[in-house]
């Protein structure tokens, strides 16, 4: 494992930065960038050789005894802000540390989040099947970096994922169940070919009940995942599965609900007027007090 840390800049250059674009001339005096406070950015290499951009904030305040929660998150060139922005909009005491993981931007490898993020498939028109080594690389080398360089509690650690990233994250609640003590998955595919992670549900509650059960939070938005008029499939696998948001997400819940023990808890919440895209400042206002809410 290698890695760099460097200072983030957001909003504002950062802002443009994530996007790859270049900076604007100065053409006014008293412009300057604007700096994100408590925040980093790190070059991680994985011992595979991979690259990834990991962002990361912590809260102004002293971190307790045990340490600060963390809310690990894919997607982070998109969601490192707003999960940010909401961990700073709770009260001082319930903030915690926000590590966001994404790929570096001059990535060149086409399609690489299709196969990272999701499970293996036959008839995919993209690569898959990445995920559980990314979890892996997630959980045995980034995670104790994060715990080298910040004061963290390690029984609270939480992972959130929007889309595909919600898939991973409920594959990583059905496969390592008690590597984090909350799963946060936002809009989730559960569609993914044809009901794989329905199956993962099922092998995950035939199993004896976790010693520490972890807590399960699914959002979605009103708007998104409707069926096709024509009742076609989805582009991935035609005449598969349709992505019906809202009822996946209810039949999901519905089986864990009659796990006996399995989960602490679980929450599921609709984003009324809310889409696929619009829906994500929502899910990640409700999804960081939730993980980084206190051990019972």
């Amino acid at each position: 494992m290698r890695l760099a840390r460097r200072t983030l800049f957001a909003w504002g250059a950062g802002g443009v930065a994530l996007l790859g674009a270049p900076l604007p001339a100065r053409a006014a005096p008293g412009r300057r960038p604007f700096t994100l406070a408590q925040a980093e950015e790190w070059d991680f290499t994985a011992k595979s050789g991979r690259r990834y951009r990991v962002l990361v904030s912590w809260p102004e305040r002293q971190a307790p005894a045990a340490g600060w929660p963390v809310l690990y998150a894919l997607d982070g060139n998109a969601m490192f802000e707003v999960l940010t922005g909401a961990s700073r909009f709770l009260p001082r005491a319930a903030q915690g540390v926000v590590v966001a993981i994404d790929f570096p931007l001059d990535e060149a490898e086409a399609h690489r989040r299709d196969f990272e993020y999701t499970l293996p498939v036959a008839g995919s028109r993209r690569p898959s099947g990445g995920a559980d080594a990314l979890l892996a690389m997630l959980v045995e080398e980034l995670r104790p970096a994060i715990a080298a360089a910040y004061p963290t509690d390690p029984a609270r650690q939480a992972l959130f994922g929007h889309s595909y990233g919600g898939l991973f994250v409920l594959h990583a609640l059905f496969t390592r169940t008690e590597a984090f003590s909350a799963y946060v998955a936002a809009s989730p595919s559960i569609w993914w070919g044809d009901g794989m992670l329905m199956r993962e549900a099922e092998a995950f509650g035939a199993h004896p009940a976790p010693a520490t059960p972890p807590r399960l939070q699914m959002t979605f938005g009103e708007l998104e995942g409707r069926a096709r008029p024509d009742g076609r499939g989805n582009a991935f696998f035609p005449g598969g599965a349709r992505r019906v948001m809202g009822a996946n997400v209810r039949e999901m819940a519905e089986a864990l609900r009659g796990m006996d023990g399995h989960l602490a808890a679980l929450e599921v919440q609709e984003f009324p007027g809310e889409g696929h895209g619009s829906v994500r400042a929502a899910a990640a206002g409700r999804a960081v007090p939730f993980a980084f809410m206190p051990s019972s």
